[in-house]
């Protein structure tokens, strides 16, 4: 194989690696479906299918562990208009406060649709 297509095949090898490694995101995910939306409040329920957590084994950053992981979550959301019951949904936790506990009242969360 002549040096230039070795070079592109490599090249065109490691673009989906190099891709995946950049998509991923450091953060606790929840992924489920909506149950219920009260679009006065901004609460949003959620069946829980499965806590994530995504870390990169060489940094300093702490884990957190959850003691227990309900089937049931009940999160605040900003634009409650936008989701409906049975939707499926993934929320990214963000923690922005120094303490080493979990406080569902001042925890952030982004959601985001899935298909």
């Amino acid at each position: 194989m002549p040096k230039s297509k070795s070079k592109m095949f490599f090249i065109i090898a490691s673009l989906p690696i190099i891709l995946m490694g950049c998509s991923m995101q450091e953060g606790t995910f929840i992924q489920g479906d909506i149950t219920e939306v009260n679009k006065e409040s901004g609460d949003m329920d959620i069946e829980i299918e499965a806590w994530t957590t995504i870390g990169n084994a060489g940094s300093s950053t702490e884990s957190y562990e959850f003691e227990k992981k309900p089937d049931a979550q009940t999160i605040r959301v900003s634009n409650p208009e936008k989701y409906e019951e049975g939707q499926k949904i993934e929320v990214k936790v963000i923690k922005n406060y120094e303490e080493n506990v979990w406080d569902i009242d001042r925890l952030k969360f982004e959601v985001e649709k899935v298909n």
